[in-house]
């Protein structure tokens, strides 16, 4: 699509201009769900968002908080009585999630968009959400919220907790820090995670996406070989729900030894639980491979998996395939899950070498199910003596490219974008004395 006389420029961070949480349970039924009030921690304002293809006289919002110390998850606004918020004409929504005790103190946020005649039980201060609540919603936004005192990064476009535990924890058992020796962005954005020995203990990297995904596509691009990894180092890219249902909803891809050196193979695939067979494949990153993506596709029948040398193509060249495999048993379904990027020690044991062990992920991307839709370039506004600025109108979670020229033919990149909105604003302060340039945007796969 084409647009004159602006160029784009990121209006600051997304999701500090509007705070967002998506995720489409059904893609089949086409609705979505959006979180675009999120209280903050402590406060009592209300949890307010708004709904897409979703009549307001067929469907309502089950709205649902976890608060620690309190047995976990429990209805809003109240249950029996108010179990469930209504839509408005316009597609909002806002719900009381704070009507006593220390609702304040909630640190996951869950809303799901169901029927109006949705009639399951209470929840009532249960350690999970329900499977057969989860299963009931056309779409779901579900979020760990920014807590005091727990550490947060930016990473790729996403907010993500940093794991941190004063004794022994699964995996492993091992000690997990928060500390930046640990976990830490460098200046390009790459995320490193490390295992380090301090005070003769040694200390292992886990991070935690704050919000939930679902089906769709998963992609880690590393800038690290695996081949060299120490045989009791275990690299970690995968799906976790706290919920033992579906063998905790637990989609793998690790590069591991296993402790063992003689080892050939170097990573695997895995669909919980492994040890049944069919669940897992094992495979070998070539040696010296620094930079490899490695990604999953997650549906509602099945899994299907690819590693490939370099960066993430759609349609790759089969000399850069490194492997693919195609789950299709006992397929988990999608829930509360998070993403979760951790370098830790298998049982626990020192590395072999006892040197300190490091992996840096330059990206992790997430796609939603179905082909990308175009994006349109809209309001674009010159104010007097100042710059452009326009609308980009695309669908969350989609990237997009924002491409420039004079010419109609010699295109530059100007702007990638993570969509965290369906309308995203830009400007281009560096377009004061600009009178006609000539713009696109590329939907990327």
């Amino acid at each position: 699509m084409f647009a004159r006389r602006s160029a784009a420029r990121i209006l600051g961070r997304w999701l500090a201009i509007f705070p967002l949480i998506f995720r489409t349970a059904d893609v089949e039924a086409g609705s979505s769900i959006f979180i675009t009030q999120l209280p903050a921690y402590g406060s009592t304002n209300l949890l307010s968002g708004t709904a897409s293809d979703a009549s307001p006289a067929d469907w309502r919002v089950a709205a649902f908080i976890y608060v620690p110390g309190t047995g976990g998850w429990w209805s809003k606004p109240a249950c029996p009585g108010q179990p469930l918020t209504l839509i408005q004409p316009d597609g909002g929504w806002s719900a009381n999630i704070t009507t006593g005790g220390s609702d304040a103190n909630a640190t996951r946020i869950a809303a799901l968009l169901v029927r109006a005649d949705y009639n399951q039980p209470c929840v009532l201060g249960i350690p999970f959400l329900p499977t057969n609540v989860l299963s009931q919603a056309s779409a779901a936004a579900i979020v760990t919220r920014p807590i005091p005192g727990v550490r947060q990064i930016h990473f790729s476009g996403y907010d993500w907790w940093v794991k941190t535990a004063a004794g022994p924890v699964g995996p492993g058992p091992n000690y997990f820090s928060d500390s930046t020796n640990n976990v830490w962005l460098d200046a390009q954005g790459a995320l490193h995670l490390r295992i380090t020995n301090r005070s003769n203990s040694w200390q292992c990297a886990e991070v935690v996406s704050a919000r939930t995904f679902g089906y769709g596509s998963y992609r880690f691009e590393l800038n690290s070989p695996v081949d060299n990894l120490d045989p009791n180092a275990v690299l970690g890219l995968f799906t976790w729900s706290d919920d033992p249902a579906f063998a905790h909803r637990e989609i793998d891809i690790e590069g591991s030894r296993w402790g063992n050196a003689s080892d050939t193979n170097n990573a695997q695939y895995v669909v919980q639980p492994f040890d049944i067979p069919g669940h897992l494949v094992r495979l070998k990153v070539p040696p010296g491979q620094v930079l490899s993506t490695h990604s999953f596709i997650w549906n509602s029948s099945g899994v299907s998996y690819q590693s490939l040398r370099g960066g993430y193509a759609p349609n790759p060249d089969p000399t850069n395939q490194i492997r693919g495999w195609n789950y299709a048993l006992s397929t988990p379904q999608t829930g509360d899950e998070n993403v979760r990027l951790n370098l830790w020690l298998y049982n626990g044991a020192a590395p072999t070498d006892h040197q300190e062990t490091e992996i840096v992920l330059t990206s992790f991307q997430f796609v939603p199910p179905g082909p990308p839709q175009p994006a349109t370039l809209m309001d674009l506004q010159k104010p007097t003596n100042g710059p452009f600025r326009f609308a980009l109108h695309g669908t969350v979670d989609r990237r997009y490219q924002v491409q420039a020229c004079a010419d109609l033919s010699n295109w530059q990149t100007l702007a990638g974008i993570l969509a965290t909105n369906n309308v995203v604003d830009f400007l281009d302060a560096d377009s004061v004395n600009l009178d006609t340039r000539f713009y696109r945007v590329l939907s990327l796969p």
